[in-house]
């Protein structure tokens, strides 16, 4: 059986058939890391995968880190592994959680458009969602292309905005909901980072905006004036021309690059389990997808 890769939404998106994930080859390796560099989302359908699977498959492609959850001590977890994100609806008893649940509050903010862990000092580079267990309606992943939208961009834009820096913060993504609850251990380990605006894909070349809930003004502009520039980012890049709509079905792993996309939640009716787990890679090096999987490869022969 040899991977096979099949484009989904223009020159955005694909999926890659034929790989086991629990025990993958190096061909299943190299085709999605190239899948990853030129599409930016790939999808892997009908996958059985324990937590320690999930995470070695991960382990390969970079450093993971910790899941955001883990910096406040009084959070209950349902999953041991610190590098898992626990992207469901599940108290640690199995059960749907309450309306009102704190870690449910903080998880309410994945429904805006944002970028995994833009608000850390070391983002995320690549994402990697598994699921285990879906609603019967609902809950699609969004995904938008930053790349092409910035290749629309008009020309006096990209001038405009080509060195800018932005500051990002969790706390202000969340805040945009409403949440405030965030204790001073996790004040102290998240503060407000700064990043550019604008990205250049190590794989390709082609530059990529750098936005998402996370991103709460630009350095060195007005705060209202710079949070204007971002909205006008994020509804543009936002279009549906360029978005992909992934409908999620039990043994997917979708991955992709927060370096060149963005991506939201969307609703569905959570008396219904849902149980998705993701772990991310820490984004520590300039090389592409695919070169970094050699030299992880060389350095663990």
């Amino acid at each position: 059986m040899h991977p096979v890769t099949e484009i989904l939404h223009g020159n955005f998106a694909a999926q890659v058939s034929g790989v086991d994930l629990a025990q993958p080859d190096h061909e299943a390796l190299e085709a999605i890391a190239v899948a990853i560099d030129t599409y930016g989302v790939v999808v892997i359908r009908d996958q059985t995968l324990t937590n320690e699977q999930q995470v070695a498959f991960a382990e390969r492609f970079g450093p993971l880190e910790p899941s955001v959850t883990r910096y406040n001590a009084q959070t209950k977890q349902r999953i041991e592994r610190r590098e898992i994100v626990d992207v469901s609806n599940l108290d640690e008893s199995g059960a749907p959680r309450a309306v009102d649940d704190r870690l449910r509050m903080l998880l309410l903010g994945n429904r805006l458009w944002h970028t995994d862990s833009s608000f850390r000092a070391m983002p995320g580079a690549l994402s990697m969602l598994y699921a285990r267990t879906v609603p019967p309606a609902g809950g699609e992943t969004e995904f938008a292309d930053t790349r092409s939208a910035y290749d629309h961009l008009p020309e006096p834009m990209k001038s405009r905005i080509g060195e800018m820096v932005a500051e990002h913060a969790l706390m202000y993504s969340r805040e945009q909901l409403g949440f405030t609850d965030f204790s001073q251990e996790e004040r102290d380990a998240l503060p407000p980072v700064r990043h550019p605006l604008v990205r250049t894909s190590p794989a390709h070349g082609r530059r990529a905006l750098y936005i998402g809930s996370h991103a709460s003004h630009i350095v060195g502009l007005p705060v209202p004036e710079g949070r204007m520039v971002l909205r006008d980012l994020l509804d543009h890049a936002t279009q549906r021309e360029f978005v992909h709509v992934h409908e999620w079905r039990v043994g997917d792993l979708v991955i992709w690059d927060n370096r060149c996309t963005m991506h939201r939640g969307r609703a569905y009716d959570e008396t219904f389990p849902r149980d998705l787990r993701r772990v991310t890679t820490s984004d520590t090096s300039a090389l592409s997808v695919a070169d970094t999987l050699k030299q992880r490869q060389t350095l663990n022969a």
